[in-house]
């Protein structure tokens, strides 16, 4: 600002005669040109030196803020100008931008590399075992592009039509699998694959969400209203399973138990179905504020642990004492930093040396009160600071999970299109060497549909529901675990079952009384653990532990007992 002030008066100021009263005066008192004039600003500042530190360090404390000020607000353009630039959503005729965004979305598209050889280990007779093995780790990849595609074009068509996407393409790889292992004739494949899904994604899905969250955070909230609709769904999905396996118990003959079934079967997914769609309406446009994420502050309150909150009790009662010698400093500051004109307004010329003396007496005392309350202050700064910087780490979570458009309409629609003729490909193969994994290895195909295939499908939605439970957004994660078991439970299946009806294929939900047992208790197990909305790391524990012991069950289930009803099709 100086040297600002100087040029303005080089270029304004008219030239100053030898011999003017200015110029004499100027070579009284050293001046030699008009460049040598003082500053205001400076002398300003050298008269108010008579006010003390304070005011001076009151004085440096606002320039810093105006110069922070105007920091981040050149800081702020910067971002937004890249952040506009890096948002340009790429069409088709940006084939490498496409490319680009789509592997580099996750750090799991590491595994694009096994596709090509998965697609062409089948033809080169590669050994099943090796077959099956290559295709399981290629799909994982190709189901989070099948994710991303799907969200990207979900942003251009709105909520309603952007659910009902993410309802067909987020169990793609479960469906893939089912209609290929269903026109193959593997009932069972098709019916433990379902239930190795639900049972996944409830129990180790959600397991490792409330193990790994609460880890981190003391305890996680979610919306109860949510949890509740999610018990009553899946509670409803397990009474359409119950009543074919009773209705097997009747003391009847085979035949007509047998037709029996099918026809309930046929009937249960019409109206599954029916459910399902309406489950839709109701979430994305009737009562979406049920399903609304739980306040930002209730949740950092609850995930604060209680080593977090003995700083702020401690300054709670160490304050209290000085809250009187507070509110006189800082009542003496504002009065210290005015002018003394200000001050002195109103005083005639006969008390002015007095007021003078008081305020130098009200300055004084200022001193001694700030260093009094030193100690409160400094701990209340260490908390405001503390504050303030869980806040810009909140902030960057919430500007990292904010959806962008990257692709367009059309780029989206193309890499859906692709992305899933490779993951039929690859689920093909995948399918068609699953016999003789089960010979080399000698497994139960209800080992392989139950624990094994549910990890491909469930690989990318394992990742993204651990990664937002860390960051403590557990409705998110919710929607995600128990979401997805909903959608194979209301949709994919009663969809098989249909498909079956139409290719007369024998695919019911009629499930062995064992896998009935446990979808029944996994169901009421998960509605425990979710019913009031409140979760932590043991619940999480539980969980995982109660999918090892189911995993150890199916790994020693017999091999030649039939656990669905594929036996069904013997009566034609």
């Amino acid at each position: 600002m100086p040297n600002i002030f100087k040029r303005i008066l080089r270029r304004d100021s008219p030239p100053t005669p030898l011999h003017s009263p200015q110029a004499t005066q100027f070579e009284g008192s050293g001046i030699r040109s008009s460049s040598d004039i003082p500053d205001p600003i400076t002398e300003r500042r050298r008269s108010s030196k008579h006010w003390g530190p304070r005011a001076a360090n009151y004085a440096n404390r606002v320039a810093r803020r105006s110069t922070d000020s105007r920091r981040q607000t050149s800081t702020s353009a910067t971002s937004s100008a890249e952040n506009t630039g890096k948002t340009r959503p790429a069409g088709l005729k940006d084939p490498l931008l496409i490319l680009r965004r789509s592997v580099f979305a996750s750090w799991i598209n590491v595994l694009l590399v096994l596709v090509p050889v998965g697609i062409a280990s089948h033809p080169a007779h590669f050994p099943d075992v090796a077959v099956f093995i290559i295709n399981f780790f290629a799909i994982i990849p190709l189901a989070k592009l099948l994710g991303y595609a799907t969200e990207q074009l979900a942003l251009h068509l709105g909520d309603a039509v952007g659910g009902l996407l993410n309802a067909t393409f987020g169990n793609a790889v479960e469906l893939l699998v089912g209609i290929l292992a269903l026109v193959k004739g593997e009932i069972e494949i098709v019916q433990t694959s379902l239930v190795g899904s639900i049972l996944s994604n409830l129990l180790l899905v959600g397991g490792c969400c409330f193990f790994f969250g609460g880890i981190k955070n003391n305890e996680q909230v979610f919306n109860s209203h949510a949890a509740q609709s999610y018990g009553s769904l899946l509670a409803m999905a397990i009474l359409a399973t119950l009543l074919p396996a009773a209705y097997n118990s009747l003391n009847a003959k085979d035949a007509e138990l047998k037709s029996g079934t099918l026809t309930m079967s046929h009937v249960t997914a019409i109206f599954l179905l029916i459910i399902y769609i309406a489950y839709l309406f109701f979430q994305l446009k009737t009562h979406t504020n049920l399903f609304s994420a739980v306040p930002l502050e209730e949740r950092r309150e609850a995930a604060r642990k209680p080593s977090d909150n003995e700083p702020a009790a401690e300054e709670e009662s160490s304050g209290g004492a000085s809250n009187a010698d507070r509110t006189r400093a800082a009542s003496n500051e504002e009065l210290m930093t005015q002018s003394p004109q200000d001050i002195t307004i109103g005083v005639t010329p006969a008390h002015s040396q007095t007021a003078a003396t008081s305020t130098a007496e009200l300055v004084k005392n200022n001193a001694d009160i700030v260093e009094e309350t030193k100690e409160p202050v400094s701990k209340e700064a260490v908390l405001e600071t503390k504050t303030e910087q869980a806040e810009k780490d909140n902030n960057a979570d919430d500007e990292e999970d904010e959806e962008e458009v990257e692709l367009t309409i059309l780029a989206s629609m193309a890499l859906l299109a692709i992305v899933t003729g490779l993951t039929g490909v690859c689920a093909e193969f995948l399918v068609d060497s699953i016999d003789g994994l089960t010979d080399k290895w000698n497994l139960s195909p209800s080992f392989v549909g139950m624990v094994l295939l549910p990890i491909v499908g469930n690989a990318a939605e394992h990742v993204t529901a651990v990664t937002v439970a860390i960051r403590n957004k557990m409705d998110l994660a919710m929607g995600v675990a128990v979401g997805s078991s909903i959608q194979i439970a209301l949709f994919v299946m009663p969809l098989l079952c249909i498909l079956g009806w139409i290719i007369d294929k024998p695919m019911t939900i009629y499930f062995s009384p064992f896998t009935t047992v446990v979808l029944f208790v996994t169901v009421l197990l998960v509605n425990y653990i979710i019913g009031d909305g409140r979760t932590n790391w043991l619940e999480g524990l539980v969980l995982i532990i109660a999918y090892i012991i189911v995993g150890v069950a199916y790994f020693l289930y017999p091999k030649d007992m039939d656990t669905t009803s594929s036996s069904l099709g013997s009566s034609g």
